[in-house]
């Protein structure tokens, strides 16, 4: 359309488009345990696959100190605790709004998100989302989706979506991927 004007994304938007970019490599790197290793080349940062299987990624230079090392080899680590971190903090700033403002919290605010995930999990797209994007195998059946979307929000059961804050972010940031993902 000519003449059209388009909006640049505010900072927060792309923050929270990083953040979300930032928890998919997690679980692409999945089990994301690295170890520092050397052999006859040199030091150099082993992955262990998902079957055990140790995969070189990474080699370091002679200059290299231990602590750039060990940042690097510690990075899966360090990332995941930071996200929970932040998943954590947001549940409580959450909490403490909804304790600033009781009567909206519970009327406006709340939002049955276990149904949510149990009525997503039911459809064709959602399933075929899990596949592709968090390794669900096939059979696409509906315990095997509601486990892998158990395993993805770290969850027991989808009722915690609905008591933990942090859970309840995680199901947030999990259903915008599926949205970004049905839009490409």
């Amino acid at each position: 359309m000519a003449g059209a004007r388009v909006t640049e994304p505010s900072t927060r938007q792309k923050d929270a488009l990083f953040l979300r970019f930032i928890r998919q490599l997690m679980v692409d790197v999945a089990p994301g345990e690295w170890l520092h290793s050397a052999d006859e080349n040199g030091q150099m940062i082993d992955a262990r696959g998902p079957t055990g299987e140790l995969t070189p990624i990474c080699r370091f230079d002679v200059m290299a100190t231990r602590h750039e090392m060990r940042l690097i080899a510690d990075a899966p680590l360090i990332l995941g605790f930071l996200l929970r971190l932040l998943d954590r903090a947001f549940g409580e700033i959450r909490d403490l709004k909804a304790q600033l403002r009781p009567e909206t919290a519970r009327t406006r605010d709340w939002k049955d998100y276990a149904a949510e995930a149990a009525m997503q999990c039911g459809k064709p797209a959602f399933r075929v989302f899990l596949q592709e994007r968090h390794g669900l195998e096939r059979p696409l059946t509906d315990e095997r989706v509601a486990q892998k979307l158990r395993s993805v929000l770290a969850v027991k059961s989808r009722r915690e979506l609905n008591e933990d804050q942090a859970a309840a972010q995680r199901w947030v940031s999990l259903r915008s991927d599926f949205e970004v993902w049905k839009r490409t």
